[in-house]
């Protein structure tokens, strides 16, 4: 089980390295290569939202990044709604349920802060992450779907918390 937390500044090269590698090891990411500068700055994530990490034995493993309303980094959520972004597992942690911890996190603190759904946004490519989602409860959200670039089309999905 790891140890999800803020992550720190001296993690930030390391978590944004995670996440682009995540990223293109799953064929996520726009022909021209845009996003990967965006993936690897782990320090404008943290100034600007709430990025998370996960540890096995104090070495990073995942990261997510956690948006308020408010936040620049906010796509899709609206009042009401916590979203996450950018959630990538290290290729040798994949299989060991850090993904499911990372997404667990963004809930707690969904509810901790009184918010009644969380959203995000999936490549339409990435079934693993999709598979993961729906066996956590979440469901699709077709009218918030959109597409960053031509050759790349992201899928809304929610759960909503109740009351």
């Amino acid at each position: 089980m790891a140890t999800i937390r803020a992550a720190l500044p001296a993690e930030y090269e390391v978590v944004g390295e995670i996440a682009a590698k995540a990223y293109a090891d799953a064929g996520n990411l726009p022909a021209d290569g845009s996003y990967v500068s965006v993936l690897r700055d782990a320090a404008d994530r943290a100034a600007e939202a709430e990025l998370l990490v996960a540890l096995d034995d104090d070495r990073p493993v995942g990261t997510v990044t956690v948006i308020r309303p408010g936040d620049s980094y906010a796509e899709i959520a609206r009042a009401g709604e916590i979203e996450f972004r950018m959630l990538a597992v290290a290729p040798d942690a994949g299989g060991r349920g850090v993904g499911r911890q990372l997404v667990e996190a963004v809930v707690e603190r969904a509810r901790a802060g009184g918010f009644g759904r969380v959203v995000l946004c999936v490549s339409e490519t990435a079934e693993t992450p999709r598979r993961l989602y729906e066996r956590m409860g979440f469901q699709r959200l077709p009218d918030r779907d959109w597409s960053p670039t031509g050759d790349i089309s992201l899928l809304g999905y929610h759960l909503d918390l109740g009351a």
